[in-house]
C-alpha cells in the first residue's frame, strides 16, 4: 500500500500553534481557525509537539507515524517561514469491535509503517550517495 502526500490533507499552524490555514481536503479544520491547535486537541501535545519543536529547530521536514483518536497517521511537519505546514495521511482505522478486527488493522498498519520507513531509508541512502569522478 504506498502513501502519498499527493491529496493529503495539511493545515499551517504559526509561531504559536494557532490554526492559520487548512487545506481543502482538511475542510473539517475550518472552524477551528484563528484557535491554538493544542486548545483544540489537548491531548496532542505530548505526542506532536516534539516532532513540531525538532522540524522548527532543525528547519528540516520531520516525518512520524502516531496512533491518534483511533487513526493511525502518518505526519509531516515542515517549516515554511515562521510557520508550519502540518500535513497528514491516515493509513488505518483501527478496528477495536472485535479481536480479529483489530489483529488485521494492527498488522494493516504495521506493514505500511514498515513500507514508509524503508521507503524513507531508500530516499536518505540515495541523498546519501556521492557521485566521486576523475577526468582521464
Amino acid at each position: 500500500m504506498a502513501v502519498t502526500a499527493e491529496g493529503s490533507q495539511f493545515i499551517f499552524l504559526d509561531e504559536d500553534y494557532r490554526i492559520v490555514e487548512v487545506g481543502p481536503a482538511a475542510a473539517t479544520f475550518g472552524p477551528l481557525l484563528g484557535r491554538l491547535v493544542y486548545d483544540a486537541f489537548p491531548d496532542c501535545k505530548p505526542l506532536f509537539q516534539p516532532y513540531y519543536e525538532r522540524a522548527r529547530r532543525t528547519g528540516s521536514t520531520v516525518s512520524f507515524a502516531t496512533f491518534y483518536d483511533g487513526y493511525v497517521l502518518h505526519l509531516r511537519a515542515t517549516p515554511i517561514g515562521s510557520m508550519l505546514r502540518i500535513s497528514w495521511d491516515t493509513l488505518v482505522h483501527l478496528d477495536v469491535l472485535t479481536l480479529d478486527g483489530l489483529k488485521t488493522s494492527l498488522n494493516t498498519a504495521l506493514a505500511t509503517i514498515s513500507e514508509l520507513t524503508r521507503d524513507a531509508e531508500s530516499e536518505q541512502r540515495r541523498t546519501n550517495l556521492h557521485v566521486v569522478g576523475g577526468t582521464g
